[in-house]
């Protein structure tokens, strides 16, 4: 019996974790030569593969509501590629990228949320939309040469997308106890996604310019999904959620990594207890 529950956390662990930083690597890598520069596509990458072993049930056309992050992988690339071409008009490239972003939580949302009716999904697909294109807005600063950077000051052009591995990583342990090992798992996967598109870009001192973008969709589309999904807490969900918001604001504040990632990561670690202490259940998790 014993054995088999250690033969299964071992493969828990390199589901959630393992196999999507391996994947992330290789595609940070491979993209970073053929793009000559860090490409957002190794995380997406590194967390689809988590994605296909987390949900063996994962299906093209999606018909579950998790089976649509892939979905939302493909619309998060869409806006990516907005943001960068639409250059001439801030209104319309950011119109675009709320009508993409609502999309994909229409999408993520609405298979659970029908039964409210289309007005329901549509509230939550609006709200999401604006909070991501409201942090991707705060998050984006002019782009640094890396190449004049030195030691630690490379991590700046990277913080938004540390900031975001952090709000996983730590909300990870609160959704798996609170609600739904599947979406904890998920959020797992994306972090150790998230860190090996951070580990190539830094070594190759490599990055593009709203890289993060796709990634808080994914991320805000794991939030939303725990409450109308797996009946995380409304509080817990919005405490998760605000959090993203540390990093860019402090970044604006102080301009410099550390004390950004410093803070994102205290910050981060007192709701990640705050919420498991809301949702650990009465009875025993054995």
């Amino acid at each position: 019996m014993y054995e088999e529950a250690s033969n299964s956390n071992l493969i828990m662990l390199l589901h959630t974790a393992i196999y999507p930083f391996i994947a992330a690597l290789i595609v940070s890598f491979i993209t970073g030569k053929l793009l000559r520069t860090s490409s957002f596509l190794g995380y997406l990458g590194g967390f689809i593969v988590g994605l296909s072993l987390i949900h063996s049930g994962l299906s093209l056309p999606p018909k579950q509501a998790i089976d649509y992050y892939s979905v939302s992988v493909i619309i998060g690339t869409f806006v990516f590629i907005s943001l960068h071409l639409i250059k001439n008009s801030t209104t319309l490239r950011y119109g675009l990228c709320t009508l993409l972003t609502g999309l994909s939580f229409y999408f993520l949302l609405n298979p659970v949320l029908k039964h409210s009716g289309v007005h329901m999904s549509l509230i939550w697909s609006v709200a999401c939309a604006i909070f991501t294109l409201v942090y991707v807005a705060l998050s984006h600063q002019k782009t640094h040469d890396t190449t004049e950077l030195k030691g630690l000051e490379k991590l700046e052009p990277h913080t938004p997308m540390i900031g975001l591995m952090i709000v996983a990583g730590s909300a990870a342990p609160v959704i798996s106890i609170g609600g739904s090992l599947l979406i904890g798992q998920l959020l797992g996967a994306f972090a150790a996604a998230s860190a090996g598109y951070l580990l190539v870009s830094l070594i190759t001192s490599n990055r593009q310019d709203f890289s993060s973008a796709p990634a808080i969709i994914v991320l805000v589309g794991l939030i939303s999904q725990s409450h109308v999904l797996a009946d995380i807490p409304l509080s817990v969900m919005a405490l998760i959620a605000a959090s993203c918001f540390v990093t860019p604001v402090v970044r604006h504040l102080t301009q410099k990594a550390i004390p950004t990632i410093i803070c994102q990561a205290m910050i981060s670690i007192i709701i990640s207890g705050f919420c498991l202490w809301l949702v650990w259940p009465e009875s025993s998790l054995y």
